[in-house]
């Protein structure tokens, strides 16, 4: 059910922003002006973007001594993306029982690993948008402050959470145990700085092809900023994947970077226009590629799409 309504606060989100444009049309559909090579430009942004992805999946479960099929993770990484979209199919459930029935991965290992991946994503997306609005924001500004202490906060609790040493409880009880194994799995993690540091840097890779696919939105709109400013809207972008209040942040993160444009001096409609062009992009490639990998996944393993069972090894 909460799935559900996840998803269903993102359809209505989404609606609500779809008839936000449809009012202010009149004023906006002259600012379609993508040309076939700018589509060509940001698809081939969107296919490197999951090559990069599938790597650091690749990299951070090297931690736990487990070395996968870089191509496998490619096709799990697409289908991943479409099952977190589907309200009665879970990506992230499917990713972890897919990995454990073929790599043998733990879910208490799994558990760390994707959250090691969200900590890192939005630490580096939260330094990098602290970085570049240095160089493009008015510091004075009420909605640049805002934006600052947003990406602050975001950076200091993914640190935090990150590397601040816990306690292991010792495995008296079955709670006690998925709680000791999970910090186990964390410890595990966060002691190999090398690979934690290259995923970081890959990430910021991938927060400038998401901010260099914006700017090519909003460049074919007319919206000529500096560059700094798309890293602004690509950093919040992805710090909004880590709430996940919605499938995807599904019409969250189109709130967060028309709203964030406003401290660039872009207009709330132009911003609204420009990120439900990018949610197109983002979901016409995740419903044809991923669908294409999530048939290939059930034909090569139906066991794979089931929930696991709770009497598994954790």
């Amino acid at each position: 059910m909460i799935k559900l309504a996840k998803f269903f606060l993102g359809a209505v989100i989404i609606f609500i922003l779809l008839w936000y444009l449809y009012s202010h049309w009149a004023d906006l559909n002259y600012l379609l002006k993508l040309r076939f090579y700018d589509i060509l430009a940001i698809y081939s942004m969107t296919i490197l973007g999951t090559l990069i992805t599938s790597y650091i999946v690749h990299s951070l479960l090297k931690t736990f001594q487990i070395k996968t099929r870089f191509w496998d993770i490619v096709l799990l990484q697409n289908a991943t993306n479409l099952l977190n979209y589907v309200p009665m199919r879970y990506g992230t459930v499917f990713r972890a029982n897919y990995l454990k029935r073929n790599y043998g991965l733990k879910y208490t290992q799994f558990g760390a690993f994707f959250i090691y991946s969200m900590l890192i994503m939005t630490a580096a997306s939260a330094g990098a948008g602290i970085f570049a609005m240095v160089f493009v924001c008015d510091l004075r500004c009420h909605e640049t402050q805002v934006l600052i202490v947003i990406f602050f906060l975001a950076l200091l609790a993914s640190l935090i959470f990150a590397f601040v040493p816990l306690p292991i409880p010792p495995r008296t009880r079955k709670i006690g145990v998925i709680i000791s194994n999970f910090l186990t799995a964390r410890r595990q993690v966060s002691t190999h700085k090398r690979v934690l540091l290259k995923c970081s840097i890959l990430f910021i890779v991938l927060l400038v092809l998401s901010s260099a696919r914006l700017g090519i939105i909003y460049h074919s709109m007319g919206q000529d900023i500096h560059w700094a400013g798309y890293v602004v809207l690509g950093a919040l972008g992805q710090i909004i994947f880590f709430l996940s209040i919605t499938p995807g942040s599904l019409g969250i993160r189109e709130i967060a970077i028309s709203s964030g444009g406003l401290a660039l001096n872009i207009p709330l409609k132009v911003g609204v226009l420009a990120s439900l062009m990018d949610r197109a992009v983002i979901l016409s490639w995740i419903f044809s590629v991923g669908s294409i990998c999530a048939v290939y996944l059930w034909h090569k393993s139906p066991m794979d799409f089931r929930t696991p069972n709770k009497t598994e090894d954790k």
